[in-house]
């Protein structure tokens, strides 16, 4: 993390995602406000289990991705951590509050950790803190960090860190941001070189300012939230924190939305939303990582999806493709009206319909019952040829090519019809029978692909003998084994094949530093399955698989093993580069030119 991260806790956080390792349920969620509007929940000891049980220490792991500049520095500040009395096998839990405008800067996040020994810690921020200014507030203490507007506050079990966020400026925290590299990120290094070097600084008894006492009386609250104050109370975060999972997520858009930082946002869309929440979890099996994410939907939304009842994807739509070397196919099945219903319930179906109507003559009704909702998109034949380039006739370059099918289906015959012949589509298309033909192709450019438009269908294809092939019916795709069962029965169901992907990854092409990482890759990964079942009674349930081709490891160590050789081999070559550039300065003055 960043300078606004503390640096007491970036040992410990950083070790939970490096771990990729992220916590779950325990009483270091009691402190965890309703008005969070974004929860991640780190399980560091059941991840720590999975990799110890498979060889993998926190001392091979920094040692292993370190290189000999750093991992002195970086071992010594974890080996600190260790030493530091937080409980670095329990949960970590971060949370995002977003309050007030965002120009008043009342939002923040928090992280919330375990103690096994309360003056180990203390100790702990003497040595690595140099302001350290030691305060005590009803039954805990705590330090203000001025440099990142932040308070660490703890008492004999818990540590709470607070930190002052800018909520226009998010991004700082997005997971591609999250994780520190000494190599890479300047504030960290000088975290983690300040968290291994700092000396003692004696106790300072200077006030505190406004801005401190503002987050040392929330730390206060956080410490001694009421039970109807707290997340737990939420029923969807109650039923995360029971699972017994990895990774948990848990996102509540109405904190979000009542926080005051989107205004712009009209009242009926906030009481559309009203009670619906998002969880998700990740867990590391052996061969496989499994994702599961749930929609809670409140009273209002929940009401929508019932008014339409279940539906599942049509799967004939995808079994006629025709071809047994399916790289991926995603189907969807969705009710178009629902959208309807929702802008209605904003109060904008008024402001749509008056812009359709003016464009094509259509009302948003009319659009929304020409399609039935069922779509369908397949891909086979994936592969990396030579092709000549349309700007340059006689200069060839490798690019990526496959073989595709997008159908989707049409809903109210009288409906689709009018859509066709509007406006805004009868200069392009006319009908024959009962299909529609381009009457304009200009108007469709140069680049279109070829399309079969009928009363039941709209079709494109890659190529015109595949989309004959597939509107013949005559197709049969095969899907490797249990796909089809899995997806049976669905609202959505995906494929992607990994495995046949990266196999046609041209080898000759590749970086020969780089190469052996991408060699690694191409034997990591198998297939990508994904479910998204049926509304039952308020939730939406989703679940995902990530399949590895090793299935006898767990996944989390494969990760972590083809991490840590990718950083080796980065390491190499940036030594190599180093060398190369160290070689062209000491390179010897000509002897000749040196006489001029």
């Amino acid at each position: 993390m960043k300078s606004t991260i503390s640096k007491v806790l970036l040992a410990a956080v950083t070790a939970a995602v490096v771990l990729s390792a992220c916590s779950k349920v325990s009483d270091e969620s009691k402190h965890i406000p309703k008005t969070a509007g974004l929860v991640v929940d780190l399980n560091a000891k059941q991840l720590t289990q999975k990799l110890v049980t498979n060889g993998v220490t926190m001392d091979k792991l920094f040692s292993a991705v370190q290189s000999k500049d750093t991992a002195n520095d970086v071992m010594k500040a974890w080996k600190d951590a260790e030493n530091s009395g937080i409980d670095l096998q329990s949960h970590f839990f971060a949370s995002f509050v977003f309050q007030g405008q965002p120009t008043e800067h009342k939002s923040y996040v928090s992280l919330t950790a375990s103690l096994k020994d309360a003056t180990k810690f203390e100790a702990y921020l003497k040595k690595n803190v140099s302001d350290f200014s030691l305060k005590t507030q009803n039954d805990f203490k705590y330090i203000w960090e001025e440099k990142n507007h932040a308070v660490i506050g703890w008492n004999k079990e818990t540590v709470i860190y607070i930190s002052a966020v800018d909520a226009n400026d998010l991004n700082k925290y997005a997971p591609g941001n999250a994780m520190p590299s000494p190599n890479d990120n300047e504030d960290t290094n000088q975290a983690i070189d300040s968290a291994a070097k700092a000396t003692p600084a004696a106790l300072v008894t200077a006030e505190d300012n406004a801005e401190a006492k503002t987050w040392v009386a929330e730390v206060d609250h956080l410490f001694h939230l009421k039970k109807d104050e707290s997340a737990g109370t939420i029923e969807p975060f109650a039923k995360l924190l029971k699972e017994n999972a990895d990774v948990s997520v848990f996102v509540n858009p109405e904190a979000i939305y009542n926080s005051g930082q989107f205004t712009m946002i009209p009242a009926n869309v906030k009481k559309l939303m009203e009670g619906t929440y998002y969880t998700g979890t990740a867990n590391f099996e052996k061969g496989k990582v499994i994702l599961d994410g749930s929609t809670y939907m409140g009273k209002e939304i929940a009401a929508i999806y019932k008014k339409y009842g279940k539906k599942e994807i049509d799967l004939d739509m995808l079994k006629k493709y025709p071809s047994d070397n399916i790289t991926g196919f995603i189907s969807y099945a969705f009710d178009f009206r629902m959208i309807g219903d929702i802008i209605k319930a904003t109060g904008m179906d008024g402001m749509a319909n008056m812009f359709l109507s003016g464009k094509s003559g259509l009302s948003m009704d009319d659009i929304l019952n020409a399609f039935e909702g069922q779509l369908t998109y397949v891909a086979s034949d994936f592969a990396i040829t030579k092709k000549e380039s349309e700007y340059f006739p006689g200069e060839f370059s490798d690019k990526p090519s496959a073989k595709w099918i997008f159908s989707l289906k049409v809903g109210n015959k009288d409906a689709f019809n009018k859509v066709m012949t509007s406006p805004m589509l009868k200069d392009v298309f006319a009908k024959e029978g009962d299909h529609y033909v381009i009457t304009n192709p200009m108007m469709m450019g140069a680049g279109a692909p070829p399309m079969s438009i009928t009363e039941k269908y709209i079709t494109l294809g890659s190529d015109s003998a595949l989309l004959q092939l597939y509107l013949s019916g005559k197709g049969n795709i095969k899907l490797p084994e249990g796909i089809e069962d899995k997806v049976k029965g669905n609202m959505v169901g995906g494929y992607i094949d990994i495995e046949k992907i990266s196999k046609n990854i041209p080898e000759d092409k590749l970086d020969a530093d780089e190469k052996p990482i991408v060699l690694s890759l191409k034997t990591l990964f198998k297939d990508f399955t994904l479910v998204g079942h049926a509304v039952s009674g308020d939730i939406q349930h989703t679940e995902a698989v990530l399949n590895f081709k090793n299935k006898d490891e767990n996944s989390l160590v494969q990760l972590i093993n083809f991490g840590t050789e990718a950083a080796k081999v980065m390491q190499a070559k940036q030594a190599k580069n180093k060398a190369y550039e160290d070689s062209l300065f000491a390179a010897p003055v000509d002897s000749a030119v040196a006489a001029h």
